[in-house]
């Protein structure tokens, strides 16, 4: 693998959960690397394929980890599903969501009609409510010819105890229900939000560096936007993928600090 001086750093896109911190948990040595690069003016922003929180949420909570963040730096699923929906679907179509309230705000901001059974688009995303009634209504909505929009593919979320399922295992339940349905995916590893990214950053492509803890999302994300990847292993053990090779391989981010 290149070394990271040979990256010429401009700019940083970034993964939050299992890079910058465990659910409610700082990782120190990232909090750290991200002060010394707000410090040396290495501009910096965040992709998340989380879908509880606004940009709002995370800026907030990463600041008061000690990362200085705006939330017009992070670039979350919430707001990446609503932004695709509204490109593709009219206002006032019939939509059924699973999720937590931000995910419903954005819906209603974007002009959506909440439904059941009879809606046009089924939203999956992360609900800590989820229950049997909400996967019968998505499993329903499906087979009468519904749309699936998912918020993001990932499996397993880390916390500060292990790990969590996520969103990838409900869009599994429902394709083994429907195996005709073929999901629209939202966030990583499509490059939708890293592309936003780099439009805030200002930064050239060759570059800018994302980093993040999952192959399967962040490293393949960062790839098909033609950025160089830094897998960092302080999250979800990543699944080694033939296809996908990060560029720079860390136990800790402040690695890439340059002396």
């Amino acid at each position: 693998m290149p070394s990271f001086q040979s990256m010429n750093l401009k700019g940083i896109v970034s993964d939050l959960d299992g890079v910058a911190y465990r659910g409610d948990s700082p990782i120190p040595d990232a909090v750290e690397a991200f002060r010394r690069w707000h410090a040396d003016g290495i501009p910096y922003a965040f992709v998340t394929n989380n879908a509880t929180k606004s940009a709002v949420d995370f800026a907030a909570k990463l600041t008061r980890m000690g990362i200085v963040a705006e939330p017009e730096q992070v670039f979350c699923a919430v707001s990446a599903t609503a932004s695709l929906m509204r490109r593709r679907w009219p206002a006032g179509a019939r939509v059924f969501a699973i999720g937590e309230q931000p995910l419903f705000e954005a819906l209603e901001q974007a002009g959506f009609t909440p439904a059941g059974d009879d809606a046009e688009v089924v939203v999956l995303g992360f609900d800590y409510q989820l229950n049997y009634t909400k996967l019968s209504t998505a499993v329903r909505a499906t087979l009468g010819g519904a749309a699936v929009v998912v918020t993001n593919p990932d499996l397993l979320v880390p916390v500060e105890n292990g790990y969590e399922p996520c969103v990838g295992v409900l869009m599994a339940a429902v394709q083994a229900a429907v195996p005709s349905c073929r999901p629209i995916v939202v966030g990583k590893p499509e490059p939708l939000m890293i592309e936003e990214a780099l439009g805030f950053l200002g930064t050239p492509r060759e570059g800018t560096i994302m980093i993040g803890d999952q192959i399967a999302t962040d490293i393949l994300a960062g790839q098909r936007a033609g950025l160089r990847s830094v897998l960092v292993t302080t999250g979800v053990a990543a699944a080694a993928r033939l296809d996908v090779t990060p560029d720079i391989e860390v136990a800790s981010l402040l690695e890439l600090i340059a002396d």
